[in-house]
């Protein structure tokens, strides 16, 4: 061997696995990137659809008052929710209907404070219908135990959902009646929103839970839907029954809205139908703190993994990819036009719900909240799957 050629032959063969590597490098470099403007690409166009479908689905308007009063069971689990009980109540009497066409179940699911004593107050002071049961455990999911043991006991045929924590409208219970008239209505979803208040924390769940609800609409209006919220929630007591209530999904501690609609739009689709006004909108309110979110949106995020809807499959994941892009910008800079795309549509999206629901005030912090929901999002997805939540001082796993 000539003197001089090993030194040679080793400095080939690093320049030639030098450029392999940068070669494959590029490589990968545009693969990337194409994955990435296509999850944003398809992101963007999932909130297009949903924006459209938000336009298409017509605003219930209330007509001249009906001689007609539908007799409906308000059906409330509660558990320590001394704090709140008494804004419900009285918004619950201040209701514009026949005290005589509805009730209230109370079910007390194991309250430790002052709850109990506080409606047995509120009962020598209204002429409202009210009545309080204790639950009745017998699966894993202490909240459709209590509103199963509540529709058992209702006398009426239209059943309406609410927490504890919220306040509903006066003209709640006439917008319903018209709707089940109207449109031969089974299952009915209604609006929910937060009560308006200060700081970021606030703000950034007001402005979450916006968009939340203008998917539920939009998806809604693509007869498509995915989401309610059992905040509000009105569906016949005997198709109920017929469809075996929360039967197959009791193991789960969150998901008595979503997977009861699954059931009735799985037989009955036409019949499912979404309440869109604000005069209907019923207003609950924010966690008080980071780790009271963090376990109600483990909760709601944990069942995920049963949906059966593919819209509902495909728009998961579409929001994860799409929020998960976001982090690449460190690295490939060069997609910043799609990025800003994600925000612009993400704010006509909760722009169409503040407008609804007038609640267009805390619009300018979307530019900030942009920044910290993808951290949020990325966090739950992966907490709500392998992790416990707290609920109503109890514990559960996914």
């Amino acid at each position: 061997m000539v003197p001089g050629s090993i030194p040679k032959m080793i400095f080939s063969d690093f320049k030639r696995y030098f450029f392999y590597i940068f070669e494959a490098t590029t490589k990968l470099n545009i693969i990337s990137v194409i994955l990435i403007s296509a999850f944003l690409i398809l992101y963007t166009l999932l909130i297009v659809v949903l924006c459209f479908g938000f336009k298409r689905l017509k605003t219930d308007t209330l007509k001249s008052a009906s001689t007609h009063h539908t007799s409906f069971s308000i059906i409330i689990p509660f558990r320590n929710e001394a704090e709140n009980l008494n804004m419900l109540l009285e918004s619950l009497s201040d209701l514009n209907y026949p005290k005589s066409h509805f009730e209230i179940i109370l079910i007390d699911d194991a309250s430790t404070d002052a709850s109990v004593a506080l409606v047995e107050a509120f009962q020598q002071q209204t002429e409202v219908s009210i009545i309080v049961i204790e639950n009745e455990r017998f699966s894993t999911s202490p909240k459709k135990d209590a509103l199963a043991k509540g529709i058992s006991k209702a006398q009426f045929e239209w059943i309406i959902t609410t927490d504890a924590d919220c306040k509903v409208p006066e003209l709640w219970l006439q917008h319903y009646t018209q709707k089940i008239r109207a449109e031969d209505s089974q299952f009915i979803a209604g609006p929910v929103c937060f009560f308006e208040s200060k700081g970021f924390f606030n703000t950034f769940q007001q402005l979450d839970f916006l968009s939340l609800q203008g998917a539920t609409i939009g998806s809604f209006g693509l007869q498509q839907a995915f989401m309610c919220n059992g905040a509000n929630l009105a569906f016949s007591k005997t198709e109920f029954l017929r469809l075996k209530g929360y039967a197959e999904t009791d193991h789960l501690a969150s998901g008595d809205d979503v997977f009861l609609m699954q059931k009735f739009i799985k037989e009955m689709p036409k019949k499912v139908h979404y309440l869109k006004t604000s005069e209907a909108l019923v207003i609950t309110q924010t966690q008080p703190n980071w780790k009271s979110l963090k376990d109600q949106r483990k909760r709601w995020a944990a069942k995920a993994s049963a949906y059966t809807s593919w819209f509902a499959i495909l728009t998961s994941l579409l929001v994860l990819l799409g929020n998960a892009a976001l982090f690449t910008i460190v690295f490939h800079p060069e997609i910043w036009p799609l990025l800003l795309l994600k925000v612009t549509v993400d704010f006509l999206l909760i722009y169409q719900t503040a407008s609804l629901f007038n609640q267009k005030k805390k619009l300018v912090y979307i530019p900030l909240v942009a920044v910290v929901y993808p951290f949020f999002t990325l966090y739950i997805a992966l907490a709500s799957q392998f992790g416990k939540f707290e609920w109503k001082g109890r514990t559960f796993k996914k």
